[in-house]
């Protein structure tokens, strides 16, 4: 017993040479950490240096740690992994990914789990690989793949995490709402699923009767948001009252004219008549005295002469001035409506007709006067 105790190590080490000749040996390395049956303190340290009494807790059950992946179980794993990377290297990042994730389902290694990533990353699978990259990285043993694919890995998983859209669900009560996205009309009724980068963008809304809306949203990478937006009315302010409008009232009707009467006019042809009846009784005494002068010429019938003559040139004078009048005035009668003094302003003036009696020592009469 104790003789085969300290050879079984010897044969394990054969074990893995092998394996590392058939090109495999990352996952070996892998799967050779897991295999409790090969603990680092037995190959740190040769099997006859070890204290007796952990020789003897090795011999007895209760110290055998549990069983590690059978032979079968081992080789399935390394062909699983040979078929990833041929798949890998050939470019079917599909079959890589089946290939690489049944050997991690075998025995767990954080190589295996790496390429299986990376293979999801290669396919386009953002999701899957970022969930890949996070049970890689939160793995305690993924330092075991070196520090460039560790390097790598965190990488990837930024930039995927970067490069997820948000999702941003927009509604409004507005009926018939229109949505533009960074200027853009967004197609579709309302409510609305957007998928945005990461970053500003700025929802603007419009609808008949309301007034327009703008809401700036910073997107998230991952987040799902809902964003309900309000919309104010549009109140129409009612029409101006129309203008009030002063009523002119029209201008008053000229009063009627005013009718002359006639009567100035008789009562001046009357007394014209009865100047020239008087002057005719004197014009003829005048002319009876200066026959009477020249039978006999005395003082007293040249003075009866010159009375009566003068008599009657004044009774014919004023006869002619009254008599003048009187038809002035009788045919004017029917031109006394005025016309308006607009009109006024605007006509040449009225010729006119004055007659004035005029009385001498030795004669008398009248003058007449017109103008136009």
């Amino acid at each position: 017993m104790r003789r085969f105790t300290r050879f079984a190590p010897f044969s394990q080490l054969a074990l893995v040479a092998a394996i590392s000749a058939l090109g495999v040996t990352g996952f070996v390395s892998s799967a050779h950490a897991a295999d409790p049956a090969k603990p680092a303190a037995a190959k740190a340290a040769p099997a006859a240096k070890a204290p007796p009494t952990a020789k003897a807790n090795a011999a007895t059950p209760a110290a055998k740690a549990p069983a590690g992946p059978d032979k079968k179980t081992k080789d399935l794993a390394r062909k699983a992994y040979g078929e990833g990377e041929k798949a890998y290297a050939a470019g079917d990042f599909s079959a890589a990914y089946t290939g690489y994730s049944k050997a991690n389902e075998l025995i767990p290694s954080p190589h295996a789990s790496y390429w299986a990533s990376k293979a999801l990353d290669q396919s386009g699978k953002s999701d899957d690989a970022i969930k890949g990259y996070e049970a890689l990285l939160a793995d305690p043993a993924a330092s075991k793949i070196g520090e460039e694919k560790l390097a790598d890995a965190h990488a990837r998983l930024a930039a995927l995490k970067a490069a997820l859209v948000g999702q941003v669900t927009v509604n409004t009560a507005a009926p018939g709402a229109v949505l533009l996205v960074d200027g853009t009309p967004h197609p579709g009724p309302l409510p609305a699923v957007l998928k945005l980068s990461p970053g500003p963008h700025k929802l603007t809304l419009t609808a008949e009767g309301y007034e327009p809306k703008d809401v700036d949203l910073q997107v998230q990478a991952g987040t799902q948001v809902q964003q309900s937006i309000e919309m104010a009315p549009h109140i129409v302010p009612p029409p101006p009252p129309p203008p009030v409008v002063a009523e002119v009232a029209p201008p008053p009707p000229p009063p009627p004219a005013e009718k002359h009467s006639k009567v100035p006019a008789y009562v001046t042809l009357g007394i014209a008549a009865g100047g020239a009846v008087v002057g005719t009784i004197f014009g003829v005494k005048a002319l009876s005295a200066k026959s009477d002068f020249d039978n006999t010429p005395t003082t007293e019938h040249a003075d009866d002469t010159e009375r009566n003559a003068l008599i009657a040139d004044m009774a014919f004078g004023v006869a002619l001035t009254l008599g003048v009048t009187g038809i002035v005035l009788l045919t004017s009668g029917d031109d006394a409506e005025a016309p308006p003094k607009a009109a006024k302003l605007h006509l040449p003036p009225k010729p006119t007709f004055r007659v004035l009696p005029y009385v001498g020592r030795e004669s008398g009469g009248a003058a007449a006067r017109l103008t136009f």
